[in-house]
């Protein structure tokens, strides 16, 4: 359960839309103002990123999966930008977005791009072996005609890309465009690519704005080890050139991370010999174990390897370090086959099923093994016959995208106020009641298929409803089509308030079955069609419910809409229990279409409904969901129309035979929702991401329903309104 109105679309349909590739496009070609950022050795790195790449073109290449292969190498970039590659392999990697984009999307403009961006990071870079033919070969050859074409001289080529001079005020033309970048990366919020920019210009030109930008988005990007330093030189340096706001600003963002900034301690393991320590893949050197060391906040993997007795031995540990706070670790030496092999990056490339899991175990490089998210809700509903509901609910959910499996559990409780019509007429006081519903439920991916449990209870004081079910689903046809199928059963005790169960209850049992497909029918959009069938057995009449009765003379000049003071005028001194048939067959056809725009979806559902008692019903419903920055608003439609049972009367008859017995129809209902009836709601609602990473999200939403009734008693109308407030958290 979710409080938050949405749409879902496949993921790999949207990305290959033109502006989703140019999204990819722009993370890819960050790869390249990185060379800054490097670590001394990224070798592991490289060899990490080789396998990705290469398995991208003897998998999802040859199988026409040119969005899944985008995705893989977007992780490969995530390698890169996390742990930094060599020059030689940031060229590979955008070599092979080039050949997905050239040979498979036939997009060839930005395939040049990329292929002359991979030039400049390697000139020596070659196309991948057995894919260099066709639009590939034709894209490269414009790339590397364009990139060697005559004008600007060797060494103006060399200062600046393109071959022009640096303008006024700057020595080096290199440094004024990385710092462009750098400006345009801040204003995209892109702060790990505006650091790498910032960076790279700062090698061309060491001017101290461009330190300053650098600390600004390293700061932003979480990497506070890098802008303290940054912030520290600015402070000292800048008055001295003028920059008196850029030093004012530097020295207290200083102070306050010197204050704040995270540290740890390693402490070295006994007798050990060649020991080496890396923390998140930078070694440590031995004069700083044991001693406080300064790190970044945030996820932190630290490793270990060394000899004890002769026997190679290693140590791996993720923890988190939090602002202001001091971690101990005590490195133990353990056997090889102790310490996880997996690299988490690829554990995540192999068990998550769609990019959205990928992206959550990757986690901005948190790597953390669970997601978690919680959400309340507070929902009321209020119309004008005088029946009120309140109803607070609060929902948890647990999910390992590496491991593919989901936990979850709701509780909500319903409090019913009530002085309608209906019960007014059957001398019945304003009651109050209070419903409760927790629920569990949990699921497990194996392969492309998923496997779900479910059950829940619906307790109030006189109707006790227990329910369990399982799901099935599967990807297949590259994900573009996936097939459902859920059993559902309830066990439902009816009984009347302030009676035992063993006094006075009927049983209810009910079986359901759900069948559904999912269509991923071009790049965005999905249609979705399902059947539902319910086999119902046992009386559902309500214990409470008294239907008037009339005597055969008038029965057919009671005219809809009766008023209560009437109808007590002329009815029949029998009072009669409602009576419904003691078994129910309904049955379902529903049907979803959702079509993503540039910047809003539009979602409409249509479901039509007959049952064994006669009613034939139509529901469509509507959805256009506007996203506007962190905040994304609906305007809301719903449209009902149903014929009543086969049984509805708008008043019922009874016969006193000639030896005084009474005769009364078999079936008789005072429900208003088993008549013919129509219905309308309409309104909207906003939702409102919050927190530095959005994790937060605010919902308002509301209602106005009106239901118009064909041929009731009492009343023909009735207006009402729902509204709900809900927020949520995703903790990573």
């Amino acid at each position: 359960m979710k409080f938050v109105a949405n749409a879902s679309f496949g993921t790999g349909a949207l990305l290959a839309t033109k502006g989703c590739v140019a999204l990819l496009l722009a993370a890819l070609v960050g790869l390249a103002p990185h060379v800054a950022l490097a670590g001394p050795d990224t070798s592991a790195n490289d060899a990490e990123v080789e396998v990705l790449v290469q398995s991208v073109f003897e998998a999802e290449y040859p199988k026409k999966q040119y969005v899944e292969a985008l995705e893989k190498l977007q992780l490969a970039s995530t390698v890169c930008q996390e742990g930094s590659c060599g020059a030689k392999m940031r060229a590979r990697v955008l070599i092979g977005v080039a050949t997905v984009l050239a040979g498979g999307l036939e997009q060839k403009n930005d395939a040049v791009e990329v292929f002359k961006i991979a030039l400049k990071e390697d000139p020596k870079v070659t196309l991948i072996k057995g894919f260099d033919t066709g639009a590939i070969r034709s894209a490269w050859d414009a790339a590397r005609g364009q990139s060697s074409s005559t004008g600007p001289t060797p060494i103006e080529r060399k200062k600046y890309p393109g071959g022009r001079l640096p303008p006024k005020g700057w020595k080096s033309a290199e440094a004024f465009f990385y710092y462009q970048e750098a400006a345009k990366a801040e204003d995209e919020r892109s702060w790990a690519l505006c650091a790498g920019y910032a960076g790279d210009s700062f090698a061309a030109e060491g001017r101290i704005a461009t330190r300053y930008l650098r600390g600004k988005c390293h700061d932003l990007a979480g990497n506070w080890v890098e802008a303290i330093a940054d912030f520290e030189v600015v402070a000292a340096e800048a008055p001295k050139l003028g920059m008196l706001e850029s030093g004012a600003k530097a020295k207290q963002r200083f102070e306050e991370m010197n204050a704040k900034m995270p540290k740890l301690v390693l402490r070295p393991p006994p007798n050990a010999e060649g020991l080496e320590v890396f923390l998140d893949d930078e070694p440590v050197s031995a004069d700083k174990l044991g001693g406080e060391l300064w790190a970044n906040p945030g996820q932190r993997r630290i490793r270990a390897s060394g000899k004890v007795g002769g026997q190679q031995l290693s140590f791996q540990r993720d923890l988190t370090l939090n602002e202001g706070k001091v971690e101990t670790v005590d490195i133990r030496l353990v056997p090889a086959t102790q310490v996880a092999s997996d690299n988490r990056v690829l554990k995540c490339l192999e068990k998550s099923k769609s990019r959205d899991e990928l992206a959550e175990c990757i986690g901005e490089g948190t790597g953390r093994p669970v997601n978690v998210r919680v959400a309340g809700e507070f929902s009321g509903y209020l119309d004008d016959d005088n029946t009120s509901v309140l109803s607070p609910a609060v929902v948890l959910r647990v999910t390992s995208p590496t491991d593919g499996w989901t936990l979850g559990g709701a509780f909500l409780v319903d409090v019913v106020t009530t002085a309608s019509t209906d019960i007014v007429a059957t001398a019945s006081p304003r009651w109050t009641e209070t419903r409760y519903v927790p629920n569990i439920n949990g699921s497990k991916k194996f392969g492309d298929v998923t496997l779900g449990l479910s059950s829940g209870l619906s307790i109030e004081p006189d109707y006790l409803s227990i329910a369990a079910g399982a799901n099935f689903s599967a990807d297949v046809v590259d994900k573009r089509l996936t097939p459902s199928l859920a059993y559902g059963f309830g066990y439902d005790i009816q009984g009347r308030s302030g009676t035992s169960f063993d006094a006075f209850s009927s049983i209810i049992y009910q079986n359901s079955i759900d069948a559904g497909l999912s269509i991923v029918a071009d790049k965005a959009t999905v249609v979705t069609a399902g059947a539902t069938v319910i086999l119902q057995n046992g009386d559902t009449s309500k214990p409470y419910r008294y239907v008037p009765l009339f005597s055969p003379e008038i029965v057919n000049q009671i005219p809809a809409g009766l008023v209560r003071q009437e109808v007590d005028r002329v009815r029949s001194q029998t009072r009669a229990l409602e009576q419904l048939p003691t078994d129910r067959q309904r049955y379902a056809l529903s049907g979803r279409v959702a079509h993503r725009f540039e910047a809003s979806t539009l979602r409409v559902d249509e479901r039509l409904y007959i049952d064994s008692w006669g009613i034939m019903a139509s529901t469509t419903d509507s959805l256009w969901l506007f996203d506007v920055e962190q905040f994304r608003f609906w305007p809301h439609v719903r449209f009902h129309a149903q014929g009543g049972a086969d049984f509805w009367q708008v008043a019922y008859p009874v016969i006193e035979n000639v030896s005084g017995e009474l005769i009364l129809p078999n079936f008789r209902t005072g429900d208003r929702e088993l008549g013919p009836m129509l219905g309308l709601s309409f309104g909207g609602g906003a939702r409102m991401a919050a927190g530095e990473a959005k994790n937060w999200g605010f919902t308002l939403s509301g209602d106005a329903v009106y239901n118009r009734y064909l041929n009731h008693l009492y009343i023909i109308e009735r207006w009402g309104g729902y509204g709900a407030l809900g927020v949520e958290v995703d903790v990573e």
